[in-house]
This record gives structure tokens, C-alpha cells and sequence, in this order.
């Protein structure tokens, strides 16, 4: 089987890419994990709360032009404005340089406290 690029027709182009411009330009609100209202955002500000790990592709989004609160994922073209590469990028160095190594550092503790408490315990009896 080959795969062959679907072709877009101008039309579709078009409004591609209006709808991607209009949406740069808008002013976008999300919900935290508290459920609290955030913003007003620019899609600046989007990116990086995704790369702080604010909001991701479930978050509930809000903009003008928009009835109710959806997440940024059925929001045509959002995501694809939020993780440029730049994002992704900063993103996974976040991750593998910062997050990553706290956790380890953060378990080998607990482990040395467990320990030590088992060793305490034990030495009572």
C-alpha cells in the first residue's frame, strides 16, 4: 500500500490558513487543575505554560469565537500554534535535564529514610 499526501484544494487553504491567523491573534483563557479560570493569554504566554507543564492537550480552553470551553485539542490548529519546535524542545530538556533527576534524587531519598526507619524498627525488637 502507498501512502499519497492528501492535496487540499485552495479553498481549503485558505481557510486553513485564515483560521490560523485569526487564531494567533486571539486572546485565550484555559482552567487550571483547580478548575479556576486563567488569563487572558496570548498564545506567547500558551507556550510557555506548556512547557512549565500548566496546560497540555486536555486543558479546557476558552477564546472569543468560541461558545463553550473545550480542550485545546479539538480547538482546530491551537496545538499546532502552542508546540512549535521550539516548545517541544524546551520542553523535553525540561524534562531530562530538571524534572527527571529531582525525581531520582527525590526516591533515593525516601529509600535511604525507609531505611533507616527499618533499621530502627529492627533494632527495638
Amino acid at each position: 500500500m502507498v501512502f499519497k499526501p492528501k492535496r487540499f484544494t485552495k479553498n481549503q487553504k485558505s481557510i486553513y490558513y485564515y483560521t490560523k491567523e485569526v487564531m494567533k491573534d486571539n486572546i485565550w483563557y484555559y482552567r487550571d487543575r483547580l478548575n479556576i479560570a486563567r488569563g487572558p493569554c496570548d498564545i506567547t504566554t500558551l507556550r510557555k505554560c506548556w512547557i512549565s507543564g500548566l496546560i497540555d492537550e486536555n486543558t479546557l480552553m476558552w477564546g472569543h469565537g468560541l461558545d463553550e470551553w473545550l480542550p485545546a485539542k479539538n480547538i482546530k490548529t491551537l496545538i499546532n500554534q502552542i508546540r512549535t519546535i521550539e516548545v517541544q524542545l524546551s520542553t523535553f530538556v525540561k524534562r531530562e535535564l530538571v524534572i527527571k533527576p529531582n525525581i531520582n534524587q527525590i526516591r533515593e531519598l525516601n529509600n535511604y529514610k525507609r531505611n533507616c526507619w527499618i533499621d530502627f524498627i529492627n533494632n527495638l525488637y
